[in-house]
């Protein structure tokens, strides 16, 4: 079974478990803590990798860098190390953020541009795309200068392309096509 399938049943188990506690914006808190504190450490996500460290040992020092971690989070922790499956608490994470975006009918826009946007930039983008597709937008800006100006956005499976390449790739094909024509 593929991993993020798995990870999927994981999110989804722990965002329903917090949907019924009321608690889903404190649980993905904590669990975005851990998997970034994970993600962060090269030397933490290979000592959770090694099946020379018991379950017990691992669940003993999490417990130590962790200490305030809520059941819910902790329970899951614990789990995926009794199951060998720490490689998945990242996964996990990314997981649980759409199932609470979707729960509050928030989008996830990743926007491409050839410079950083600004804040101003941003809301107005955030705005327009609101109306179209109707949600609130969570905009992760990224920067890429081949795309050489305009904008290229990303919401869920649409592409809105506006970038000066693209327009560009668009004018070639016309060109193309008009002389085989």
């Amino acid at each position: 079974m593929s991993q993020t399938i798995v990870a999927k049943r994981y999110a989804r188990a722990l965002f329903q478990a917090a949907s019924e506690r009321k608690k889903t914006a404190e649980v993905g808190k904590e669990w975005s803590e851990v998997a970034a504190a994970v993600n962060a450490s090269k030397e933490l996500r290979a000592w959770l990798a090694d099946s020379v460290v018991t379950a017990d040992q691992k669940k003993e020092v999490l417990h130590q860098l962790f200490p305030k971690l809520s059941e819910l989070p902790r329970n899951l922790l614990f789990l995926l190390i009794d199951r060998r499956r720490e490689g998945l608490i990242q996964r996990i994470e990314t997981e649980y953020t759409a199932l609470v975006h979707e729960s509050e009918g928030v989008a996830e826009a990743e926007v491409i541009t050839a410079q950083p946007l600004k804040k101003k930039e941003e809301k107005e983008l955030a705005k327009v795309f609101q109306q179209r597709i109707g949600k609130k937008l969570v905009i992760t800006n990224r920067v890429d200068a081949e795309i050489l100006g305009g904008i290229i956005v990303k919401v869920g499976d649409r592409l809105y392309d506006g970038s000066l390449s693209g327009k560009l790739d668009r004018f070639r094909k016309q060109l193309a096509e008009s002389r085989v024509g």
